[in-house]
């Protein structure tokens, strides 16, 4: 919770802000609410004669006046005026879309708008609202069509709408190609990583984008690049870490990696320790709590075991993370977020699969089983892959092959979201983001 110290004072601040915005207007006369060419209805002779002889009470006419609002000089009533405390409260509630409009209305909503407290203030709220309002998927496609691009589309309506209308994704590059990969998304930026050597970060809300500075390395062969994006808090910085890994030069040796470090305050690279464990599969790591997180591959092909591994953005140290108790006939497991907790998703062969969700990052007695999902028979479709995100009403979305998969636990069904027919003929990714009003060029303007 923010203190409230806090929003009085920048609320305090607004208003000040607001005052010097306002221009003095002259005083006006109170003028008769009805139009000039209306007339009242006469009066007899007495009354008038007792209206004249009457004596003006200065109390009275204080009331008339304060009771008569004036108005301006196209006739039209002034605006209401709110306490700043409650515009703040209004507009921290809004979509980013209807924001941006807003700066408009004035200098003081212009400035409160672009303001990093305010900023904050919105992502929180946009994060915690249980209806989806305000999140989005982001959909790595391919078409025959088409070709390769990334779409968005309503998280709400993935679960709610029959049907789901999606909206491509503009970037920075030559032409989307399947090799365009979607590292990770935190606090509404999204980072791209483009044929493995470049990278960009956008914010598609407000439609811009940002190239990081280039590393050198071009694709190999033998050799393949895994990527992660996060926020360290502690110094209020977006950073990327990038994670090179090559063949020795023994098979029996397997991989080794070279590990650096993008950070957004610098504006550059630098290398950083290597992994300690192993290599991480191909998948991007997952952010949590300051934290990427990984699933890696033992250093050597012979023992062959699966570990997680996470980085700490701010000591930039890293730990291997516990693991539930799977039980007997674990195979595969794949790493997810989940309402910004970690998960995994653990395959049983082809019978079932469980996904588990560590409530408190770092505590493996945080471990809780969230479902256990039966495989379903629907052919083509052999194999559960990342979590997505769980409704308030329990149900669970998942990658499922090259589609979108839902399940609901209480009444055992699956259902697949329908979209518009020549959208895309299969998936890629797909990456949960929330819309917000976070600049690429003005960072940590106000820690």
């Amino acid at each position: 919770m923010l203190h409230s110290s806090v929003t009085v004072i920048r609320t305090n601040k607004f208003r000040e802000m607001e005052n010097q915005n306002q221009e003095p207007t002259p005083t006006q006369p109170n003028q008769r609410l009805g139009s000039p060419s209306q007339e009242l209805p006469s009066t007899s002779s007495n009354e008038q004669t007792q209206k004249r002889n009457r004596p003006e009470s200065p109390q009275n006419e204080s009331n008339d006046s304060a009771q008569s609002p004036k108005r301006s000089r196209n006739g039209s009533l002034p605006p209401p005026s709110f306490p700043q405390e409650i515009i703040f409260e209004i507009l921290s509630n809004l979509p980013v879309k209807s924001l941006l409009r807003f700066r408009c209305v004035s200098k003081p909503w212009k400035s409160l708008i672009a303001d990093n407290f305010f900023i904050k203030k919105h992502l929180k709220r946009t994060q915690n609202d249980p209806e989806f309002s305000k999140k989005r998927v982001l959909i790595n496609t391919s078409s025959i069509q088409t070709g390769s691009s990334i779409k968005s589309c309503s998280l709400k309506s993935i679960f709610e709408d029959p049907n789901v209308n999606t909206s491509e994704i503009e970037y920075p590059s030559k032409k989307a190609s399947r090799y365009d990969w979607i590292v990770g998304s935190c606090n509404g930026l999204i980072c791209i990583a483009i044929r493995e050597d470049t990278v960009l970060l956008l914010n598609p809300t407000l439609r811009v984008s940002k190239r990081l500075p280039d590393l050198g390395f071009k694709k190999r062969r033998g050799c393949y690049t895994v990527y992660g994006f996060g926020f360290d808090a502690s110094v209020d910085d977006y950073k990327v870490v990038r994670v090179f890994c090559y063949q020795s030069k023994g098979l029996e040796d397997g991989y080794e990696s070279i590990v650096r470090v993008y950070s957004m305050r610098t504006n550059c690279w630098r290398r950083i320790q290597d992994f300690p464990f192993g290599v991480p599969f191909s998948e991007a790591g997952k952010h949590v709590d300051g934290t990427l997180n990984w699933a890696v591959l033992s250093r050597h092909y012979r023992d062959f075991s699966c570990t997680i591994v996470s980085l700490d953005l701010a000591q930039e140290t890293y730990k291997e993370v516990t693991q539930p108790c799977y039980g007997n006939g674990a195979g595969e497991r794949i790493l997810g977020v989940l309402d910004g907790c970690l998960c995994v998703l653990c395959s049983y062969g082809r019978l079932y699969a469980e996904v588990w969700v560590m409530k408190e990052y770092g505590k493996r007695e945080s471990w809780t089983k969230l479902v256990t999902i039966p495989y379903t028979p629907i052919p083509g479709y052999e194999m559960f892959l990342t979590p997505l995100s769980v409704s308030k009403s329990g149900e669970i979305l998942l990658r499922f092959e090259v589609n979108m998969l839902l399940y609901n636990p209480e009444k055992n069904m699956f259902r697949i979201p329908m979209f518009p027919y020549d959208a895309f003929s299969y998936i890629d990714q797909q990456e949960v983001y929330e819309e917000s009003l976070v600049s690429l060029t003005v960072v940590n303007q106000h820690r």
